[in-house]
């Protein structure tokens, strides 16, 4: 039997990275888009890949710190350090597809310029911070991505959740749908833990730990924009309640109120024992169980999923007769991936012979497979309308030559190579390791 879920965190990062690089493929043979989803398409890809990278190193830190703790020199500070540059992508990625998709809240070329310059400024400040050996600092403004997301795509999806115009009902339906998911995507994991918030249970406070690697104002920063991001849920939730008392539910409604039901729940199970961390493992107790199931499978299986929907169902695949089969192919490695996860995830929780799990990996592989292709046409043929009937003020037109997007995906593959190296030079110089010592001076010279 499995006796923790790194397995799960190992197979959700390249379940991430898979479908960066699937979307990555397919986008670039897709004519079909328009500027801004096809700069979606490209951010979502990276994104991903990002993320996934990052969520690797997470596993390779977690077991590095649990078998030799935080010692100087340890590989664990390789890991760290590749888990926080890529997050430098990863949440400036999601800033810059928040200003495009769904709805462009830039109106004119000068406007992009000066949100995506500050976006990249932001990021290379990051970087430059980094390099100089300040650790994770209040002046990186961490927390920010979560603040800007939940404004914009909040923003988004109530206006068009509330828009009641017969003649854009499909278009706003679906605007709204993506605006809900994406969000959903970013902050599930923080959704989960909204009666924390609201009745001040000190599990909430536990929701990103650094091990002492933040500062106190860094803690409250994120925090604070945990607030609004469970603010906002809650609006949204209620939104979708009332959607579904008029008939008018979809599947963003039945995901809110399971996530924030769950969360209802997590509070009679977190809120009374010790503070169960997303990343714990080797134990059975009911807080670590629950936490593995609720955030842990958010972040390593829910994640990929939500964006795999997204990207499948609102049309950022090229989905001509020649492609259909090869994306059908790469469904079909996803759908084994996630179950191989889902089995691992039980494996890891209840005691299995390793040969049923393994015949029962095969018998649901089965079903996954036949099951497939209905989806996969399902997804295919739905609405992707997100224009008609709308406003052409809502979609302002930048003339964006394809030799742009080219740029994109090699700036984005040099940076990430970039920050790996940046990584190894923290590892070398013992960065993180003496930024948990100052952390740690300081709070014991608090106590005392």
């Amino acid at each position: 039997m499995a006796s923790d879920p790194s397995s799960l965190r190992l197979i959700g990062a390249i379940l991430t990275i898979l479908i960066g690089f699937m979307t990555l493929y397919f986008t670039r043979r897709n004519d079909q888009l328009e500027w801004n989803e096809r700069l979606a398409a490209h951010l979502l890809a990276w994104i991903l890949i990002a993320k996934g990278i990052g969520n690797t190193a997470v596993d390779y830190a977690i077991r590095a710190i649990e078998t030799g703790g935080f010692t100087d020199q340890g590989v664990w500070q390789l890991s760290v350090g590749i888990l926080w540059c890529m997050d430098f992508i990863f949440s400036s990625g999601l800033i810059c597809l928040a200003l495009v998709f769904p709805i462009p809240m830039i109106r004119k070329a000068s406007h992009m310029k000066i949100a995506l310059g500050a976006v990249i400024g932001l990021l290379v400040f990051r970087v430059v911070t980094q390099l100089l050996g300040f650790g994770v600092a209040l002046i990186q403004l961490p927390g920010l991505a979560y603040l800007a997301c939940a404004l914009i795509w909040g923003s988004v999806y109530v206006k068009f959740r509330l828009m009641d115009e017969l003649r854009s009902e499909e278009s706003s339906r679906n605007i709204a749908n993506v605006a809900g998911l994406l969000l959903l995507f970013h902050a599930g994991h923080v959704w989960f833990m909204w009666p924390g918030m609201i009745l001040q249970a000190e599990y909430f406070y536990y929701i990103e730990p650094f091990v002492g690697l933040t500062s106190m104002p860094v803690d409250f920063l994120w925090q604070s924009s945990y607030t609004v991001l469970i603010a906002v849920g809650l609006f949204m939730c209620g939104v979708e309640i009332y959607q579904w008392s008029k008939g008018r539910a979809e599947l963003l409604t039945y995901m809110l109120v399971s996530y924030f039901s769950l969360g209802l729940v997590g509070y009679a199970i977190l809120g009374q024992g010790e503070n169960a961390l997303w990343w714990q493992s080797g134990s059975q107790s009911l807080d670590v169980i629950w936490t593995t199931l609720t955030s842990a499978m958010h972040f390593s299986m829910m994640r990929p999923v939500i964006m795999m929907y997204v990207i499948l169902r609102y049309g950022l695949f090229e989905t001509t007769p020649e492609m259909k089969p090869k994306a059908k192919l790469m469904v079909i490695i996803l759908i084994v991936i996630a179950t191989s996860a889902l089995l691992e995830l039980i494996q890891a929780l209840v005691p299995m012979n390793e040969m049923f799990s393994a015949a029962a990996l095969g018998i649901l592989v089965a079903f996954g497979i036949g099951w497939e292709e209905r989806s996969f046409d399902n997804l295919m043929n739905a609405s992707k309308q997100m224009r008609k009937g709308l406003d052409a003020r809502w979609f302002p037109e930048f003339p964006v030559q394809r030799i742009v997007f080219a740029r994109l995906d090699r700036g984005m593959a040099v940076l990430i190579l970039f920050l790996i190296l940046v990584a190894f030079v923290q590892w070398q110089t013992n960065v993180w390791y003496d930024q948990l010592m100052f952390e740690a001076i300081e709070t014991w010279g608090a106590d005392e």
